[in-house]
């Protein structure tokens, strides 16, 4: 009842060579070890099948996981609603099978790593807050951590399915119970009271929450896969793919926001570095990539909650 995603049959010697592959890729980037989480983003719990990337290479089919590669072993850590299916579906002589949280993966691996030793994660894959307990974790060890983009599954897995493109879908404001223009004033109003610049929306349950907008992208979820830039003064930005949009759907927004398409999120994210703007991400949910993005370009990176949080809980 918790698996999320029917991966494609591979046979053992499949997984095996994707193992090896990926074994190589890490020693031609000097990596001593690699990271590979079953997250997405926008660090959702459902993801679309392109973002598979923890099935795909171990088999395991779970909504909640993280494999560790090392140059000679492999472990996979799941939780407890998965310790009969994972042995089921991953090749128990490849990947130790470890039940989190009652060993942290942190701690595993900090105990395996020689000096120096660097290691490897997709920074779109990762909270700000996981890699900064992971680099505290490994400070004993004098280990680094070496960002890689593309990540190394993604550069491996030839077949991986494109992202989705299902219709989104304006929320009524009979159920929405309080418009978006309205909601995007008050958040504008808590950036602006913070003397804060910004708030960079990661979560597709805020964006849709924001801007009363409901989508198809990702199983058992009414969500769209999406970004956005919310200015503490101006029209805020949400970075959507425009096939999504019909022309009703792309006039109401476009009203509310400035539509552009995910690949200006970068862009975007570098010219509020070239402003110096104090910039709001959630380290809990936010990856690492935009921490990595807004502060090479000159941002100032705040820590804080995401400001829907408290508003979307709220009923009304």
């Amino acid at each position: 009842m918790f698996q999320s995603f029917e991966a494609p049959a591979s046979s053992g010697r499949e997984k095996a060579s994707r193992l090896a592959a990926l074994r190589k890729l890490m020693a031609a980037h000097g990596l001593d070890a690699y990271l590979v989480p079953r997250a997405d983003e926008h660090q959702g719990e459902y993801v679309p099948p392109g973002a598979e990337r923890l099935a795909w290479l171990t088999g395991f089919t779970g909504s909640a996981g993280l494999a560790i590669i090392l140059r000679n072993e492999a472990a996979l850590f799941v939780d407890g609603r998965y310790t009969t299916q994972a042995p089921q579906e991953v090749d128990t002589a490849a990947y130790q099978i470890i039940e989190a949280p009652g060993t942290r993966p942190r701690d595993w691996l900090a105990e395996r790593l020689g000096e120096g030793a660097r290691v490897g994660l997709d920074p779109r894959l990762h909270t700000i807050a996981e890699v900064a307990r992971l680099k505290a974790a490994l400070a004993g060890r004098s280990a680094s951590i070496a960002p890689q983009l593309p990540g190394l599954v993604d550069t491996l897995w030839r077949d991986r399915p494109g992202p989705p493109r299902k219709r989104l879908e304006l929320h009524p404001l009979s159920y929405a119970g309080k418009s978006a223009a309205k909601k995007i004033a008050a958040l504008q109003g808590a950036l602006a009271k913070a003397g804060q610049d910004a708030q960079v929306l990661t979560l597709t349950d805020s964006i849709a929450w924001l801007f009363n907008i409901r989508g198809r992208d990702v199983p058992h979820t009414p969500v769209v896969l999406a970004f956005a830039i919310v200015h503490a003064r101006g029209r805020p930005e949400l970075f959507v793919d425009r096939r999504k949009l019909g022309e009703k759907e792309h006039r109401m927004l476009a009203r509310l926001a400035h539509i552009a398409p995910p690949g200006a999120l970068e862009s975007r994210l570098a010219e509020l570095g070239h402003r110096k703007a104090r910039v709001r991400l959630d380290p809990e949910t936010a990856a690492y990539w935009f921490k990595q993005v807004l502060e090479g370009a000159g941002a100032k990176v705040v820590a804080g909650e995401d400001l829907t949080r408290g508003p979307k809980a709220r009923k009304n």
